[in-house]
């Protein structure tokens, strides 16, 4: 079979716990394995030995418009529902969609896929599939009903963007929510790489699968780090887009020193110290900073880890058994965060929670070695590895369309 996977053009938009591995184990299964996306990851495909069709556009808002400045005297509401728009645009502003779904279904033509298996966050994948007549997959994210809570509001403009886009395809929407928010929803199959406890209380449709994950691949630790026997590591980290917070890095830092740790802060990014990253000299010495690093050298010798709730950087700390602590900062990340506090394997802090006391206390709580945390940590490393990981999930995309 032929396999068109599609993603923004993000690293972190690569993983989602094991999407492009996915790819992967699909193509060592004899498939052939197609990934579409912008060029700025080109070369990490390609470097997993998959086959690259470059989007000129996929419909992503990347690189994001410059932070807003909230306006004098503007109401509570009002701000809020300006900041909800914004994220809306990230994803489903509809000239941007509609030239994604143009480059897109120009590569389809070319490949001719039996199915086309997206990220959650590309809307043009659902209208690509359903306009050339093939299922959707959607990876990395479960089928779940949405309550519409307090953003009815936002809600009705989502929907008509979302109409507009229909009208635009000559689409039903059979690839999309027919109630509540906007949202890819495919009929055929949502594959996680998760537990069905890690989404515990929420109302998943049939089609979700859970592929889980393999235990990480330790590899020596980073011998250019302090030895954690001197101090445990605490890995600080953002991820590699939403990752400009010094307020937050200062004062995880800070909590891991207080408890005699040894902080590594991992920007995700070029450092500027004659810049914006000037706040690093106020760090406490203790602390070591890195812009990148090789998570099977870190995450297998690490006590604890604070950081945005990434799925990428979640799923590495469960398949590490290592306590977290998460601050969500933007987007998905929330549900990354309610997962660890669901299965008990750390804690969740809103971002104007994450004081030095608060991170310290439940740093405190994460560290000891016998901390149900930790214990519970192993206990969902060890669930998530019955499942199988990806070749679990290449098998089930597979039997999806037997």
């Amino acid at each position: 079979m032929r396999f068109l996977f599609v993603s923004a053009p993000l690293p972190g938009h690569l993983d989602w716990g094991g999407f492009l591995a996915t790819a992967v184990a699909l193509q060592r299964r004899g498939h052939e394995v197609i990934w579409a996306s912008g060029e700025a990851v080109a070369a990490q495909v390609q470097q997993e030995g998959v086959r690259f069709a470059s989007l000129t556009e996929t419909g992503w808002r990347w690189p994001p418009p410059p932070p807003m400045a909230r306006p004098a005297q503007m109401a509570d509401a009002a701000w809020r529902r300006l900041r909800r728009l914004r994220a809306l645009d990230q994803w489903l502003e509809p000239a941007r969609v509609e030239a994604g779904m143009a480059a897109l279904e120009a590569v389809a033509a070319e490949v001719q896929p039996d199915a086309i298996v997206s990220e959650m966050f590309i809307v043009a994948s659902g209208l690509v599939a359903e306009r050339i007549r093939r299922p959707l997959i959607v990876v990395g994210w479960p089928a779940v009903e949405i309550s519409t809570g307090a953003e009815e509001d936002v809600m009705a403009e989502a929907s008509a963007r979302m109409a507009r886009l229909l009208r635009i395809g000559g689409c039903e929407g059979v690839n999309f929510t027919r109630q509540g928010p906007p949202a890819l929803r495919s009929p055929h199959l949502h594959l996680t790489f998760w537990s069905e406890r890690w989404y515990a209380g929420l109302a998943l449709a049939p089609q979700t699968r859970h592929a889980g994950g393999l235990p990480l691949d330790a590899l020596p630790a980073d011998a250019t780090l302090p030895s954690p026997e001197d101090a445990p590591w605490v890995v600080i980290t953002l991820g590699t887009t939403f990752n400009r917070d010094p307020a937050f890095f200062l004062a995880a830092a800070r909590a891991a020193v207080n408890l005699g740790c040894r902080p590594i802060l991992l920007l995700g990014r070029s450092i500027d110290p004659a810049g914006d990253d000037r706040w690093l000299e106020r760090l406490p010495a203790e602390a070591v900073v890195r812009e990148f690093a090789d998570f099977r050298t870190l995450l297998p010798y690490a006590a604890a880890a604070i950081h945005h709730g990434g799925a990428g950087t979640t799923h590495a700390l469960v398949r590490a058994a290592v306590p977290q602590i998460v601050v969500p900062h933007a987007g998905e990340q929330l549900h990354q965060a309610r997962g660890v506090a669901r299965t008990g394997v750390g804690l969740h802090l809103p971002p104007e929670e994450a004081t030095v006391e608060r991170l310290t206390a439940a740093l405190a709580a994460l560290l000891p070695d016998l901390s149900p945390y930790r214990a519970r940590a192993a206990a969902l490393r060890e669930e998530f590895a019955r499942l199988g990981g990806p070749p679990a999930a290449a098998q089930m995309v597979e039997r999806s369309l037997a």
